[in-house]
Protein backbone atom coordinates (compact mmCIF):
# COMPACT_ATOMS: atom_id res chain seq x y z
CA UNK A 1 0.00 0.00 0.00
CA UNK A 2 2.95 2.59 0.63
CA UNK A 3 3.93 1.63 -2.78
CA UNK A 4 0.89 2.56 -4.35
CA UNK A 5 0.82 6.35 -2.33
CA UNK A 6 4.17 6.76 -3.07
CA UNK A 7 3.60 5.91 -6.76
CA UNK A 8 0.67 7.96 -6.73
CA UNK A 9 2.60 11.25 -5.12
CA UNK A 10 5.32 10.63 -8.21
CA UNK A 11 2.99 10.67 -11.09
CA UNK A 12 1.05 13.90 -8.99
CA UNK A 13 4.31 15.48 -8.82
CA UNK A 14 5.06 14.67 -12.37
CA UNK A 15 1.63 15.88 -13.56
CA UNK A 16 1.86 18.99 -11.49
CA UNK A 17 5.44 19.60 -12.90
CA UNK A 18 4.43 19.03 -16.49
CA UNK A 19 1.74 21.30 -16.24
CA UNK A 20 3.49 24.10 -14.66
CA UNK A 21 6.21 24.30 -17.27
CA UNK A 22 4.18 24.22 -20.54
CA UNK A 23 1.86 27.52 -18.64
CA UNK A 24 4.87 28.97 -18.04
CA UNK A 25 6.00 28.15 -21.47
CA UNK A 26 2.16 29.16 -22.83
CA UNK A 27 2.70 32.80 -20.48
CA UNK A 28 6.53 33.19 -22.43
CA UNK A 29 4.57 32.71 -25.41
CA UNK A 30 1.39 34.79 -25.18
CA UNK A 31 3.92 37.54 -24.09
CA UNK A 32 5.76 36.68 -27.10
CA UNK A 33 3.09 36.80 -29.11
CA UNK A 34 1.07 40.04 -27.29
CA UNK A 35 4.34 41.84 -28.29
CA UNK A 36 4.66 41.12 -31.68
CA UNK A 37 0.76 42.31 -32.03
CA UNK A 38 1.54 45.15 -30.54
CA UNK A 39 4.03 46.06 -32.83
CA UNK A 40 2.06 45.23 -35.76
CA UNK A 41 -0.29 46.97 -34.49
CA UNK A 42 1.61 49.94 -34.13
CA UNK A 43 2.98 49.39 -38.06
CA UNK A 44 -0.70 49.49 -38.90
CA UNK A 45 -1.50 52.43 -37.19
CA UNK A 46 1.70 54.21 -38.74
CA UNK A 47 0.83 53.21 -42.26
CA UNK A 48 -2.99 54.43 -42.19
CA UNK A 49 -1.48 57.77 -40.33
CA UNK A 50 1.29 58.43 -42.92
CA UNK A 51 -1.76 57.36 -45.62
CA UNK A 52 -4.22 60.06 -44.00
CA UNK A 53 -1.37 62.67 -44.76
CA UNK A 54 -0.63 61.68 -47.59
CA UNK A 55 -1.74 64.42 -49.93
CA UNK A 56 -4.88 62.79 -52.31
CA UNK A 57 -4.01 63.19 -56.21
CA UNK A 58 -6.39 66.25 -56.75
CA UNK A 59 -7.14 65.62 -60.74
CA UNK A 60 -7.46 69.12 -62.24
CA UNK A 61 -10.24 70.66 -63.89
CA UNK A 62 -8.26 70.50 -67.40
CA UNK A 63 -8.08 66.75 -66.95
CA UNK A 64 -11.51 66.37 -65.80
CA UNK A 65 -12.74 68.57 -68.72
CA UNK A 66 -10.50 66.31 -71.09
CA UNK A 67 -12.04 63.15 -69.94
CA UNK A 68 -15.34 64.43 -70.88
CA UNK A 69 -14.51 66.05 -73.66
CA UNK A 70 -12.99 62.64 -75.18
CA UNK A 71 -16.22 60.18 -73.74
CA UNK A 72 -18.58 62.99 -75.21
CA UNK A 73 -17.00 63.66 -78.54
CA UNK A 74 -19.03 61.29 -81.05
CA UNK A 75 -22.19 62.85 -79.98
CA UNK A 76 -23.89 65.04 -82.74
CA UNK A 77 -25.87 68.48 -82.63
CA UNK A 78 -29.58 68.25 -81.47
CA UNK A 79 -31.79 71.25 -81.79
CA UNK A 80 -32.71 71.29 -77.87
CA UNK A 81 -30.55 68.28 -76.89
CA UNK A 82 -29.24 67.81 -73.13
CA UNK A 83 -28.38 64.13 -73.22
CA UNK A 84 -25.68 62.09 -74.91
CA UNK A 85 -28.60 61.47 -77.56
CA UNK A 86 -27.66 64.95 -78.95
CA UNK A 87 -26.59 67.82 -77.54
CA UNK A 88 -27.31 72.02 -78.71
CA UNK A 89 -24.81 74.22 -76.75
CA UNK A 90 -26.04 75.21 -73.26
CA UNK A 91 -27.27 71.59 -73.44
CA UNK A 92 -23.91 70.49 -73.55
CA UNK A 93 -22.46 73.02 -70.91
CA UNK A 94 -25.12 72.23 -68.48
CA UNK A 95 -24.97 68.72 -68.78
CA UNK A 96 -21.04 69.05 -68.32
CA UNK A 97 -21.32 71.18 -65.14
CA UNK A 98 -23.89 68.98 -63.69
CA UNK A 99 -21.55 65.86 -64.48
CA UNK A 100 -18.14 66.90 -63.93
CA UNK A 101 -19.04 69.66 -60.84
CA UNK A 102 -22.49 69.13 -59.66
CA UNK A 103 -23.41 72.70 -60.41
CA UNK A 104 -27.02 73.40 -61.73
CA UNK A 105 -26.86 76.23 -64.65
CA UNK A 106 -29.81 77.20 -66.34
CA UNK A 107 -30.59 75.95 -69.75
CA UNK A 108 -30.01 78.51 -71.85
CA UNK A 109 -27.24 80.72 -72.83
CA UNK A 110 -29.20 83.93 -72.57
CA UNK A 111 -29.77 83.04 -68.72
CA UNK A 112 -26.28 81.72 -68.78
CA UNK A 113 -25.32 84.97 -69.40
CA UNK A 114 -26.13 86.17 -66.19
CA UNK A 115 -24.61 83.14 -63.92
CA UNK A 116 -21.06 83.42 -62.18
CA UNK A 117 -18.96 86.47 -62.09
CA UNK A 118 -18.10 88.55 -65.82
CA UNK A 119 -14.55 88.24 -66.36
CA UNK A 120 -12.75 89.67 -69.17
CA UNK A 121 -11.25 87.63 -72.17
CA UNK A 122 -7.81 87.58 -70.92
CA UNK A 123 -8.69 86.80 -67.68
CA UNK A 124 -9.93 83.17 -68.76
CA UNK A 125 -8.92 79.95 -66.57
CA UNK A 126 -10.04 76.49 -67.50
CA UNK A 127 -14.13 75.88 -67.23
CA UNK A 128 -15.08 79.17 -67.79
CA UNK A 129 -17.92 80.02 -69.93
CA UNK A 130 -17.13 81.72 -73.33
CA UNK A 131 -20.11 83.30 -75.08
CA UNK A 132 -20.80 85.09 -78.58
CA UNK A 133 -23.78 86.36 -80.12
CA UNK A 134 -23.83 84.41 -83.85
CA UNK A 135 -26.57 86.57 -85.00
CA UNK A 136 -29.14 89.21 -83.87
CA UNK A 137 -31.42 86.29 -82.74
CA UNK A 138 -29.06 83.75 -81.59
CA UNK A 139 -25.90 83.16 -78.77
CA UNK A 140 -23.59 80.59 -78.20
CA UNK A 141 -21.74 78.93 -75.40
CA UNK A 142 -18.49 76.85 -74.88
CA UNK A 143 -16.13 76.13 -71.96
CA UNK A 144 -12.84 77.48 -72.05
CA UNK A 145 -10.29 74.80 -72.03
CA UNK A 146 -6.78 76.75 -71.60
CA UNK A 147 -4.36 77.57 -75.00
CA UNK A 148 -6.71 79.93 -76.82
CA UNK A 149 -9.34 76.66 -77.03
CA UNK A 150 -12.70 76.46 -76.10
CA UNK A 151 -15.20 72.93 -76.11
CA UNK A 152 -18.54 73.65 -77.46
CA UNK A 153 -21.25 71.90 -79.95
CA UNK A 154 -21.40 72.82 -83.29
CA UNK A 155 -24.51 72.20 -85.80
CA UNK A 156 -22.48 70.62 -88.46
CA UNK A 157 -19.63 68.93 -86.19
CA UNK A 158 -21.55 68.22 -82.81
CA UNK A 159 -18.48 68.47 -80.10
CA UNK A 160 -15.56 69.51 -80.51
CA UNK A 161 -12.83 72.39 -80.12
CA UNK A 162 -12.01 75.72 -81.18
CA UNK A 163 -9.99 78.24 -81.43
CA UNK A 164 -11.24 81.59 -79.68
CA UNK A 165 -8.13 83.04 -81.92
CA UNK A 166 -9.88 82.24 -85.21
CA UNK A 167 -11.60 85.26 -86.94
CA UNK A 168 -14.90 84.10 -86.34
CA UNK A 169 -14.97 83.55 -82.86
CA UNK A 170 -13.19 87.09 -82.62
CA UNK A 171 -15.24 88.58 -84.33
CA UNK A 172 -19.04 87.24 -82.33
CA UNK A 173 -17.42 87.15 -79.09
CA UNK A 174 -19.72 88.15 -76.31
CA UNK A 175 -18.38 87.51 -73.19
CA UNK A 176 -16.95 85.15 -70.48
CA UNK A 177 -18.23 83.79 -66.91
CA UNK A 178 -16.49 82.44 -64.05
CA UNK A 179 -18.67 80.01 -62.88
CA UNK A 180 -16.17 78.02 -60.69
Amino acid sequence: MLKQILFLILIAFAIASCSTNSKINKRTTSKHISKEAKEEKEKTKAKRKAEVQKPKKKISIKHKLETHYNKYKAVPYKYGGTSIKGFDCSGFVQFTYKNIFNISLPRTTRLMLKEGTAIKKTQLRIGDLVLFRTSKRYRHVGIFMGDNLFMHVSTKKGLMKSNLNNPYWLKHYLASRRIL
